[in-house]
């Protein structure tokens, strides 16, 4: 795959500009960059779904491309391991072929042609991996987390991150040539992470694979191409943390070299001042006169593109202080049964567990376990799935929730700017006082600065509208927050903005419970 001075816009706004860069065979990209960069948009030109203002995806005729479909697998009346196997589609011609020749010659026909053709067709089918493909199911299936009883219950009796699951064995299945994800992990828990990025680098065929996740890019990949300043830099033959070491390295000697060619500018400009009118030097100055044009027509007394020695800001997020509650207990489930429907059986029973003060905890189990279920119970806007039991309040708590799915939700017509304040306004523990540049300020701090908060929500990339929900969540005042998997959709440096903001939070007197694979 090649794509050829691409160059893509978002609006009046330049996305990508001049974009060159190969994927050759086998190769295992990672694309990095900040969120809005332009990486998910990258894989779109690939797929031919995103407009180039310029440029070709230059894509060999034989390669075939798989891409994870954001929809899933919602509406599939097929089980989990059929949608799974719908598109093996090498050993399902296989097999079809197999089956055909296999019924001329039950037919009657033991001529040499029909058993060579059913011969050949045997041959196919084997290395097509045909007679190992229920085998190779259940072990995508086992890696991505499901149970073996898991494949014969249908699609739609899962959850949206398990069909995401399923749509993902799905494509790992169907074994393309080139192989494209874009933050595959985001539904993900660790163990079907780790196994994620060991599938990955045994992989064979090309990857190209957008992601946040360090260890997963560190396990998986072979190569980084980063996005930024409108365009891409290839550190090919880099893992993710080679990646850093040599961004770095590029960086200090572009700055080396501009600061050397600086100073040979000078001297030689101070030499044309000096002798420039000297009847003994006057060829000598003339010759530095060209050397000094030379160097401004090569680019030589041009700063070094911004892209490769930009550290860029860094995010920022600053918590208000907790109010202070009353007593030590912030909140308490006693003897709780919790489930999402009161005619089932509970999904977790026996619960006690109280939150005091100073309190940062950690809720850690596999998917499905019943986390997010936890703590949408101790939330308390949903008293259904309490079906026995308790939950105590303290009469000052004040809760701060930020979820995965929190940005998914976001009004898409409304401006950036507008969801912030008015959610920084609402509600009894609101503050009337927070004005658009107050949000302005916080999300800029998040590198969303310029016309972006001025932006509908719908026209931001996925991981800008990640920010957009942190804005929300960092602006009201809380001693108690509530965090499930905050990371998924955020890029490193808001990530690490967060785990810095929350480490320094909180005193004696605010609290943090958290679901997170980071």
């Amino acid at each position: 795959m090649r794509l050829a001075d691409v160059a893509i816009s978002r609006g009046a706004s330049s996305l990508l500009q001049n974009i060159a860069w190969s994927v050759q065979t086998n190769e295992r990209w990672g694309i990095v960059g900040p969120n809005g960069a332009g990486k998910s948009t990258l894989l779109g030109a690939i797929t031919g779904t995103v407009r180039m203002d310029r440029g070709a995806a230059l894509v060999g005729p034989k390669v075939r491309v798989g891409h994870l479909r954001q929809s899933a697998v919602s509406g599939s009346v097929r089980t989990v391991a059929e949608e799974a196997r719908s598109e093996m589609v090498e050993i399902e011609h296989a097999r079809e072929r197999l089956h055909l020749t296999t019924l001329v010659v039950e037919g009657g026909d033991y001529s040499d042609q029909a058993l060579a053709e059913l011969g050949e067709a045997q041959e196919q089918f084997e290395k097509a991996g045909g007679y190992e493909q229920e085998q190779m199911v259940d072990s995508v299936l086992k890696g991505l987390g499901f149970e073996p009883q898991d494949s014969h219950r249908l699609c739609s009796d899962f959850s949206g991150g398990w069909q995401m699951r399923i749509a993902l064995a799905r494509l790992l299945l169907s074994k393309p040539s080139l192989l494209l994800l874009d933050e595959p992990s985001n539904h993900l828990d660790s163990s079907a992470r780790d196994w994620l990025g060991k599938y990955i680098a045994k992989y064979d065929g090309s990857v190209v694979l957008v992601s946040h996740d360090v260890e997963l890019l560190d396990a998986s990949v072979n190569s980084i191409a980063e996005i930024s300043g409108n365009t891409l830099l290839e550190y090919r033959g880099c893992s993710y943390s080679k990646y850093l070491d040599e961004k770095e390295f590029r960086a200090q000697s572009a700055e080396a070299e501009y600061k050397r060619n600086l100073e040979e500018a000078a001297r030689l400009q101070s030499f044309i001042d000096k002798f420039g009118a000297s009847a003994t030097k006057a060829a000598s100055a003339q010759s530095r006169v060209k050397m000094l044009e030379k160097m401004k027509r090569e680019g030589k007394l041009d700063p070094p593109p911004v892209a490769v020695v930009s550290r860029g800001p860094q995010p920022e997020l600053v918590l208000p202080p907790p109010p202070k509650p009353n007593g030590e207990n912030l909140l308490a489930l006693t003897n709780a049964s919790i489930g999402h429907d009161p005619d089932q059986e509970p999904l977790l029973t026996n619960i006690d567990l109280t939150i005091t003060r100073g309190m940062k905890l950690l809720l850690r189990g596999p998917n499905g376990a019943g986390k997010s279920t936890l703590l949408k119970a101790l939330r308390g806007n949903l008293p259904h799935m309490l079906m026995q039991g308790t939950r105590t309040e303290n009469d000052r708590l004040r809760l701060g929730v930020f979820t995965q799915d929190l940005a998914q939700e976001l009004d898409t017509n409304a401006r950036a700017v507008d969801l912030v304040t008015a959610y920084s306004r609402e509600g009894a523990d609101g503050n009337v006082a927070v004005t658009d540049e107050a949000a302005r300020s916080v999300m800029g701090r998040l590198n969303l600065g310029g016309e972006k908060p001025l932006r509908k929500v719908g026209a931001l990339s996925g991981g800008e509208k990640a920010r957009v929900a942190l804005s929300m969540f960092a602006l009201k005042a809380s001693n108690l927050l509530m965090l499930d998997e905050p990371s998924n959709h955020l890029d490193v440096g808001c990530i690490d903005a967060l785990a810095r903001a929350l480490s320094g939070w909180g005193g004696k007197d605010g609290a943090v419970v958290v679901i997170s694979h980071d």
